[in-house]
């Protein structure tokens, strides 16, 4: 399991092995291609896997066509929550791609 943090330092929720893309109560959220691009449940384009543990937009990208969505996965049991990290000093040209993620 790859724990994922908003850009903030605020743990948002996990990798598991096969690059599913889960939030911290183990909603599935999409996945992970092997190019580190990440995928909503829908098929859609949400960002890039940066630093393994964050998932970015880049605000000059075009944003890439859909993929087919993928069948969801059986849901895994919910990981202990983990601690929050220092949050990173914003990246010029990049966004937090979870901050469309309200409450989660």
């Amino acid at each position: 399991m790859t724990p994922i943090y908003r850009w903030s330092g605020e743990y948002f929720g996990f990798l598991n092995s096969a690059g599913r893309f889960f939030s911290a109560d183990s909603k599935y959220l999409g996945w992970v291609a092997d190019d580190g691009r990440v995928w909503r449940a829908n098929g859609s384009f949400l960002g890039e896997l940066v630093s393994e543990n964050y998932v970015l937009r880049r605000t000059s990208m075009v944003t890439p066509v859909s993929k087919v969505a993928r069948m969801t996965p059986v849901t895994p049991v919910t990981p202990v929550r983990r601690v929050n990290r220092v949050g990173k000093i914003k990246r010029s040209g990049w966004i937090d791609a979870l901050a469309e993620f309200k409450d989660t």
